[in-house]
C-alpha cells in the first residue's frame, strides 16, 4: 500500500483542506503515515500569505528531495497558484496542484502510479481553476480530524475584498460560500466522531452566505449548527469587526456552546495607512464595531492582526497605530512585518521603511502584545473557566484551552469532554488551575 505523509503550512483553512485530502486518500486505498521515512509520497500544502512562509515550504521540499531521493513530492495549494516556478525545478517534485486541483490528488496519484514503466511527464502541473464556476464546489464530508478535541469546519473559500497587500484572492479566487446543509452535516458527523469543538473557518467568513440563495448570514449559520448539534462547542476563526452583526453578538452573549473569543483583524491603527491598504473601515468605525461587542460581552478573548512597516508608514503613523492598539482591550496580537507579494498593488508602492525601523516596530508591538496577554491572564485568576483538553506534557501536566482562548494547565489527566477549571495562578503562557469537583 502506498504511504503518504502530509506537511501543512499556513492557516486553519489549509489544515482543514489537508484533513479532507487525507481522508479522501485513505478512502482511495492510500495509507497515511506520520513518519516521513516511511513515506512513498509527500504532500506539501503551501501558504503564500508571506514570502517567509513560502520560503519555509521551499526549504522543506528541498530538504526532503535531498535526504529522501526515492520519495515523490506533491506540492499543492496557494503557492502553486502564484509561485509555481519556485517549486518546478526542486528535486523530487512530481506534482504541482493548485488550490482547486489539489482535491483531485487521489485520482491524479492513482493515474500516475498505474502508468506502465512510469511513462508520462516527470512533472505534472495543474492549476488555474480557482473559482471558475463562482460556486463552492462539492466536497465530501469530513468525518473526523487528527486532533481529537478540536476539528475545523470550512464554511467558505476565497475573498472579494482585494486589500492591496494581500495575495490570497489571487491564490484562492473569489468568495464562495459552502451550502449550510453540508456544514451542518459535517458538524454533526464530527460530534458523533467524538470531537468536542468545531472551529468555523474560511478565508472571509464574515461574508458567508452573500452568494447563496436567501443570503444566510454567518449568524444564521451559527444558529443552524447549534440547533443541529447537542454537545460540540463552536469557535469562530478570524472575522472582520464590522461584519459582527447584532444577531451574532446576541448569540455570543447567550449561547454557552459558542466560545467567547473573537479574532478581529485590524492590520493598522492609522487612518491613512488603512486607506493605502484598501481596508474597508477607518479607526473610528473599527472601534465602534468593537464597542458593540464589548458592551454585550464584557471582556472576551479578543485577538487581532497588525502589519508593521507597510509602504509609506511614517513614524507618526506607526505611533498612531501603537497608541490606538494600546488603548483597546485586545488580549493578544499577531504582529507581522509587511511582506511584499508580487502582483499585489502594495508591492508597487514606494517608501518602504528601513529594515531596522520595521524590526523595532515589530518588537514594540510584540512587547505590547505580551503585556496585554499577561494582564488578561491575571484577570482570569479566581474565575471558573470552561476548558477542553488539548494535550499532555511529559511531566504529566494536562494542557487545555478555555472558551475565551486562554491556555490552561492542571496536574493529572483531564476528564472527557468539557469541564470547569478554577484558575489559581499564571503559569507559562496561560493559567494554572484545579479541577472543580
Amino acid at each position: 500500500m502506498v504511504k503518504v505523509f502530509f506537511n501543512t503550512f499556513g492557516c486553519k483553512t489549509n489544515q482543514y483542506d489537508s484533513a479532507l485530502l487525507g481522508q479522501s486518500l485513505e478512502r482511495s486505498g492510500f495509507e497515511l503515515t506520520g513518519k516521513l521515512e516511511q513515506a512513498d509520497w509527500v504532500v506539501v500544502n503551501t501558504c503564500s500569505v508571506t514570502k517567509r512562509g513560502e520560503d519555509k515550504a521551499c526549504q522543506w521540499v528541498r530538504k526532503v528531495g535531498r535526504e529522501f531521493p526515492g520519495v515523490g513530492i506533491a506540492v499543492v495549494g496557494c503557492s502553486v497558484e502564484v509561485s509555481a516556478g519556485r517549486f518546478r525545478e526542486l528535486e523530487g517534485v512530481g506534482l504541482l496542484l493548485g488550490t482547486e486541483e489539489k482535491f483531485r490528488l487521489g485520482e491524479v496519484l492513482r493515474e500516475r502510479l498505474e502508468r506502465i514503466n512510469g511513462s508520462g511527464p516527470a512533472l505534472e502541473e495543474q492549476r488555474g481553476r480557482i473559482g471558475l464556476t463562482g460556486k463552492y464546489e462539492g466536497r465530501e464530508i469530513l468525518s473526523a480530524h487528527a486532533e481529537r478535541a478540536r476539528a475545523f469546519v470550512k464554511i467558505q473559500d476565497g475573498c472579494d475584498n482585494r486589500c492591496t497587500y494581500c495575495i490570497v484572492p489571487y491564490a484562492r479566487g473569489r468568495s464562495r460560500s459552502r451550502p449550510w446543509e453540508q456544514i451542518v452535516a459535517e458538524a454533526r458527523a464530527l460530534e458523533e466522531a467524538g470531537h468536542y469543538e468545531a472551529v468555523l473557518t474560511g478565508i472571509h467568513i464574515g461574508g458567508y452566505g452573500r452568494d447563496l440563495a436567501g443570503r444566510p448570514s454567518l449568524s444564521v449559520l451559527v444558529e443552524k449548527v447549534l440547533a443541529a448539534t447537542d454537545r460540540i462547542r463552536l469557535r469562530l476563526s478570524s472575522v472582520e469587526a464590522t461584519e459582527v452583526d447584532s444577531r451574532l453578538i446576541e448569540l455570543l452573549s447567550r449561547e454557552l456552546r459558542l466560545c467567547r473569543h473573537l479574532h478581529l483583524p485590524l492590520q493598522h491603527g492609522s487612518a491613512s495607512v488603512l486607506a493605502r491598504m484598501g481596508r474597508k473601515y477607518n479607526p473610528e468605525e473599527y472601534k465602534a464595531a468593537l464597542d458593540r461587542v464589548l458592551d454585550s460581552l464584557g471582556h472576551p478573548g479578543l485577538g487581532t492582526d497588525v502589519i508593521a512597516g507597510f509602504p509609506g508608514e511614517s513614524e507618526k503613523e506607526f505611533e498612531e497605530c501603537f497608541n490606538y492598539i494600546a488603548a483597546l482591550p485586545f488580549t493578544y496580537l499577531h504582529v507581522f512585518p509587511y511582506s511584499p507579494r508580487p502582483g499585489t498593488p502594495a508591492a508597487l508602492l514606494a517608501g518602504r521603511p528601513p529594515v531596522a525601523a520595521v524590526r523595532e516596530r515589530v518588537r514594540r508591538m510584540r512587547e505590547l502584545s505580551k503585556k496585554k496577554q499577561e494582564n488578561f491572564l491575571k484577570e482570569q485568576l479566581g474565575s471558573r473557566l470552561s476548558v477542553l483538553h488539548e494535550s499532555r506534557l511529559s511531566s504529566g501536566v494536562s494542557v487545555c484551552r478555555a472558551d475565551n482562548y486562554v491556555r490552561a494547565y492542571h496536574r493529572g489527566a483531564s476528564p472527557a469532554g468539557g469541564f470547569i477549571l478554577v484558575a489559581e495562578r499564571t503559569w507559562r503562557d496561560g493559567v494554572w488551575g484545579r479541577l472543580e469537583c
